[in-house]
């Protein structure tokens, strides 16, 4: 189980890398299959800046969120942290709702009510570091909305980066993907009724056989969680070889870096860190600090169980 934890958290970093230069293009027709490479924005996109095997803001957050959380989660301390990455301008390309949360923070100096209504996918990076720190899903929901609430407010975000979360849980503690894209319904159904609509229409695309050009028109691959995510589970539905499925998603254009972040914590949850491209690891920018992450996260979610064993047998 360790293997997957790692494969989820440095999947998706690593997704996040290979999405980054693509990140606003328009999608790229997938003639035939190529083996997913890091590359360099084009001069004067936003990530030009970045080096190939980079992460964007969507890294980062995990990054911010998973070492808080391998401390015991702290809400007050994950939006001091955003703020402090903000006024340093360190934020690459952010998405805009952080962005204005961030600004609202900062001249309120109300950390946790700044939020934005807004359906952006930036709070979906979220979904990875909190799936792998709970093994309960009910107190992992309460603490998983209440940090999506500090950027963002919006009903839809809420229920596709708990949807998604907890389609990662259900994946890592059952290896079951029929159950994994059951809890993801559920949790959509529950919360947001569009949204719900529009996964069932990208499932029935996928079964369709339609391709992935056509796919990305149609559902579109915009910063809005109602085409972040569908289009993403579109690809995992699709693609079963990690390369495979990493290499669809960056053709998508429009928020390929989210897109492709949530095709690869997928993949690693799903085959383990050791069927996720070797090389492209070793090219990864903190790909140690994230399987280190992923150790402790899978520790924090073993605690509870060492100490009710510890219990029973004083009881004893």
């Amino acid at each position: 189980m360790l293997n997957t934890y790692r494969g989820c958290l440095v999947g998706a970093v690593l997704g996040d890398a290979l999405g980054m230069p693509y990140e606003t293009l328009p999608a790229r027709r997938m003639e035939r299959f190529s083996p997913p490479a890091f590359g360099r924005a084009y001069r004067g996109h936003p990530n030009h800046d970045l080096l190939p095997g980079q992460y964007t803001d969507d890294g980062q957050i995990l990054l911010i969120a998973a070492r808080n959380l391998s401390d015991g989660w702290n809400s007050e301390e994950y939006a001091k942290e955003l703020l402090r990455t903000h006024n340093l301008n360190k934020f690459r390309f952010p998405d805009g709702v952080l962005f204005a949360a961030c600004k609202r923070m900062e001249s309120s100096k109300n950390l946790l009510e700044s939020g934005v209504n807004s359906d952006s996918a930036g709070s979906l990076s979220l979904a990875v570091p909190f799936a792998l720190a709970f093994r309960n899903r009910r107190e992992m929901a309460q603490a998983l909305v209440h940090a999506c609430s500090i950027t963002h407010t919006h009903p839809a975000a809420h229920a596709a980066t708990l949807g998604f979360a907890l389609l990662l849980n259900t994946l890592l503690e059952t290896r079951d993907v029929d159950a994994a894209f059951a809890a993801l319904d559920s949790a959509a159904q529950n919360m947001d009724a569009e949204l719900y609509t529009r996964l069932q229409t990208a499932y029935r695309f996928e079964r369709s056989g339609m391709s992935v050009d056509e796919a990305s028109a149609v559902i579109g691959t915009s910063s809005s969680v109602y085409q972040t995510l569908p289009m993403a589970v579109f690809l995992c539905r699709r693609f079963f070889m990690p390369e495979e499925l990493l290499s669809a998603a960056t053709t998508c254009g429009g928020n390929a870096g989210t897109i492709t972040m949530l095709c690869g914590a997928f993949a690693g949850a799903r085959f383990g860190i050791e069927n996720l491209p070797g090389e492209l690891i070793r090219g990864l920018e903190r790909a140690g600090v994230f399987a280190e992450l992923a150790d402790k996260l899978y520790a924090l979610g073993e605690k509870p169980d060492a100490e009710e064993e510890t219990e029973e047998k004083t009881e004893e």
